[in-house]
């Protein structure tokens, strides 16, 4: 018994471990795209709607990771190594 309940332990930290770090780098990616935003419009103010848009392309791509992460944390969560 003692060992399923270390197996689900680890599993646990594991998942809290990928949803914090996800996160953790959602954020920073977000702040690095927003950034790179501002350098370029300040740079050329008049191309500041095609900067915008690839600046959303690029947020929605760094936005992604963390659903990912989500859904296998709560794969991981949920099988417990059963797979």
């Amino acid at each position: 018994m003692a060992e399923k309940d270390m197996i689900k332990a680890i599993y646990d930290i594991a998942v809290a471990l990928l949803l914090g770090l996800a996160a953790v780098g959602s954020g920073v990616g977000d702040g690095l795209v927003m950034s790179k935003y501002v350098e370029g419009v300040a740079r050329q103010p008049e191309a500041r709607g095609s900067i915008f848009a690839s600046a959303l392309l690029g947020v929605a791509l760094v936005e992604a990771f963390p659903v990912i992460a989500l859904a296998f944390g709560i794969i991981m969560l949920f099988t417990q190594g059963s797979l």
